[in-house]
């Protein structure tokens, strides 16, 4: 029954993330292997600049789909998708302006940092 679950899961997100992409003329992401780094233990900030781990800390949110990511200061993160709480959870890094999540589903989604959110082929988060 469990591994039935796992399935339907599992299923149920590349669903959600194919689904999300649909009429987007930008390219797929490709996976990576990119090593998580852990995010310094700074007060976060709202500032324009998003340029380290530690300032992205907090919850972020796209409320029109129902999306809600929480960042750790561990360098984890937990994604709440459609009502669902804990729907992924990983590991995120930042890079410049690109915000990787690493997904312990083996999938790695990235975004870019655009003024004070982070836009996601799923949406646009911006701090709650």
């Amino acid at each position: 029954m469990k591994l039935r679950l796992a399935i339907a899961t599992c299923a149920l997100v590349a669903g959600a993330f194919t689904l999300s992409a649909c009429g987007k003329d930008s390219p797929e992401p490709t996976p990576t292997t990119a090593t998580p780094t852990s995010a310094a233990t700074t007060t976060p900030t709202t500032s324009a600049t998003i340029s380290t781990a530690a300032d992205i800390v907090g919850d972020w949110v796209d409320a029109k789909v129902q999306w809600t990511v929480h960042f750790k200061d561990d360098g984890t993160f937990e994604e709440d998708y459609q009502g669902i709480s804990g729907f992924r959870v990983g590991n995120y890094e930042v890079t410049g302006s690109e915000v990787s999540l690493i997904g312990g589903d083996g999938n790695t989604d990235k975004g870019k940092v655009e003024g004070t959110t982070i836009v996601f082929k799923l949406g646009t988060l911006t701090r709650k």
